[in-house]
């Protein structure tokens, strides 16, 4: 009877507690489950004309960051590496969002006193990606590429950064408690149940198991002790036992003496002690998987709350850091970064459609005006000459058009101080050969301008060259090399001043590619056809313009400038030099008895092969375009 109740109170905590622990799974999943955003307001702040959200906001929780902002007039919210983004900024007064309080509510905002103003951050190379925005911007920040990845918020520079900056992070939704709690839930409903509807099978019992029988052998056991005790220990033994006192075999079943009497009584209270030891064994358990139920669902609870609390700030202790956040400065992130192309794919291709334009439309006016944007030095000068020329000798050859179509190859330095040089090989309508156009971006509040734009040698083989990012070296530097840039252009200009030069079995060109022999051929028929007058020709390499690229040999492709001289004096008095329409219009005349000086800009482009090798310099590309005339 005592049995039945504790099974049956067993069993309904078994299903009780089933059920609270299934609540507590399905809880989990509903009404306990945590939000799946966190968002964070910023503060009112002093107010600056830029605004930079820190790199580490980007991956304080696993997911797409939203923010939206809000103010009056127009702003930009722009995508760029954090180096890039710190060097645009440079010492201009800023704010920087660079973390979440620890309720998750507030952003942490840090201004930085500077300059008042700035330039307008639009329309710089430096962005990956610009949002342009009036009034309100809702943006999704992904990182365009591997690593890191800063924001810069800005109106033109001159007035405050918009102020109303809200940030949503995704939360961890996950629980995973849930399904082990449902599972474990039912199993105990189940248990319950069954504990329930199963009887346990009754045993065979002995003559002692039963009430009845354990009143008759307590009355023949007092019996029995009422006569035992007035005879001998040497009275005839009882049945079922012999003479000696030993158990005799084989004997009909003995009753209980008195003094077997003792164990025989206990046996049921053992029994019954066994029983509500198992009971009370059952009570424990039950109590127990109460607490630990109760355990698990506090345990959710706290666990689906502390979900919903955001990842410490940046300005945490390192100790209460999470274990994911690696975009901590010395980071390997970091290294890569500092090893980082420093334009993407998309970035180049945008600048490279941009330059060709302004070129297209400087060509095309006429006008070296359009080209100031982006083109530079020998391209800007050359090009602004050719302009000149045009405009009073129609026949005069144009330069070869600058063409962002058909993109051969892309070279990116890995170099992340200023200057910067990048170079595409381009073969666009127009261009009978394709051409390496160098670019390069002086500071990083400079967009990158076209610096040369050379024709590759007919015949000629273009050095393989990583587009994932390469080194750049000083035009001095020999580190690895045969030759530094500045050797191999000095070798070049050597080659190409005399015929016997000592660079002659050191630097050549290809058979069908013959800028160097005809050049020495031109020079040669100029003295010797020119009867009336003294001739000197010079190739020096200009400086401030060379750019060293490493192969992936291990050589390098130096590309640079010459300043190509001819000068002609008249051999005896009364002597004239004759020179032609294209150098008369930068002269203001043809005929000169004082002497007369043409320059040349020559744009080039030599291999450098690696140390140790026996290979020879290789003239890659050349071209050649008159920048001045003069009498003297």
């Amino acid at each position: 009877m005592i049995g039945s109740i504790l099974r049956f109170k067993t069993a309904v905590a078994l299903v009780l507690l089933g059920l609270l622990t299934l609540l507590a799974g399905i809880g989990q999943k509903t009404f306990w489950a945590p939000p799946e955003t966190i968002t964070a307001t910023a503060p009112t702040g002093t107010a600056a004309p830029l605004t930079v959200f820190d790199e580490k906001l980007k991956t304080l929780h696993p997911g797409t960051v939203k923010i939206t902002v809000k103010g009056e007039g127009a702003f930009l919210l722009a995508a760029g590496r954090p180096d890039d983004v710190d060097a645009w900024v440079g010492k201009t007064a800023h704010n920087t969002v660079d973390g979440v309080s620890e309720d998750g509510k507030a952003l942490q905002l840090t201004h930085t006193d500077g300059e008042a103003t700035a330039p307008s951050p639009a329309g710089s190379d430096l962005w990956v990606t610009t949002e342009n925005a009036t009034g309100e911007m809702d943006y999704s920040w992904n990182a365009p590429a591997d690593g890191d990845w800063s924001l810069l918020l800005a109106a033109d520079g001159t007035k405050a950064a918009p102020g109303s900056i809200t940030m949503t992070f995704p939360n961890d939704t996950s629980t995973p408690w849930a399904i082990p709690l449902m599972v474990l839930g039912g199993l105990l409903i189940i248990a319950g149940g069954a504990l329930l509807v199963l009887k346990p099978k009754s045993g065979n019992r002995t003559g002692g198991g039963s009430t009845f029988a354990r009143r008759a052998q307590a009355k023949a056991a007092a019996r029995r002790g009422d006569h035992g005790s007035t005879a001998s220990t040497q009275d005839p033994a009882e049945p079922g036992t012999s003479a000696s006192g030993t158990a005799a075999p084989e004997t009909a079943p003995q009753q209980a003496t008195p003094e077997k009497t003792g164990p025989e009584k206990t046996a049921p209270e053992k029994a019954a002690a066994g029983q509500k030891k198992g009971s009370g064994t059952v009570r424990r358990s039950g109590i127990v998987v109460a607490v630990l139920t109760a355990a698990a669902v506090a345990g959710t609870s706290v666990a689906a709350q502390a979900s919903q609390t955001p990842a410490p700030s940046p300005s945490a202790p390192a100790s209460s850091a999470p274990a994911s956040d690696a975009a901590t400065p010395g980071s390997a992130d970091e290294g890569q970064t500092g090893d980082a192309p420093v334009l993407l794919d998309a970035q180049f291709r945008r600048v490279l459609e941009q330059v060709a334009g302004a070129v297209d439309a400087g060509d095309a006016a006429k006008d070296a005006a359009k080209l100031a944007p982006r083109v530079a030095k020998s391209e800007l000068q050359v090009r602004t000459q050719n302009y000149k020329i045009r405009s009073q000798v129609g026949s005069y050859e144009a330069r070869m058009p600058v063409r962002s179509t058909k993109l051969l190859t892309t070279v990116v330095t890995n170099k992340r101080s200023w200057p910067r040089s990048v170079m595409a090989v381009t073969q666009g309508e127009g261009n009978v050969v394709p051409q390496l156009l160098t670019l390069t971006q002086d500071s990083p509040r400079d967009n990158y301008k076209l610096v040369s734009s050379t024709p590759l040698q007919p015949g000629a083989t273009f050095p393989g060259i990583g587009r994932a990012g390469t080194e750049t070296l000083a035009p001095s530097d020999k580190t690895g090399l045969a030759y530094s840039g500045d050797e191999a252009l000095a070798g070049l200009g050597d080659r190409l001043t005399t015929a016997d030069s000592t660079f002659k079995d050191k630097l050549v060109e290809g058979q069908s590619s013959p800028y160097i022999a005809d050049t020495l051929a031109y020079q040669a028929d100029v003295v010797k056809s020119g009867v009336n007058g003294t001739f000197a020709f010079t190739h020096k390499a200009a400086a401030d313009n060379t750019v060293v690229f490493r192969t992936a040999d291990g050589g390098a492709l130096v590309l640079g400038r010459l300043n190509f001289s001819f000068d002609g004096t008249p051999r005896a008095d009364g002597d004239k030099l004759t020179i032609g329409d294209d150098a008369a219009a930068l002269a203001g005349g043809k005929e000169t008895s004082t002497g007369m000086v043409l320059d040349f800009a020559e744009s080039v482009a030599v291999y450098v092969p690696p140390a140790g090798s026996k290979d020879p310099m290789k003239l890659v590309a050349a071209t050649r375009g008159l920048v001045g005339a003069k009498f003297k």
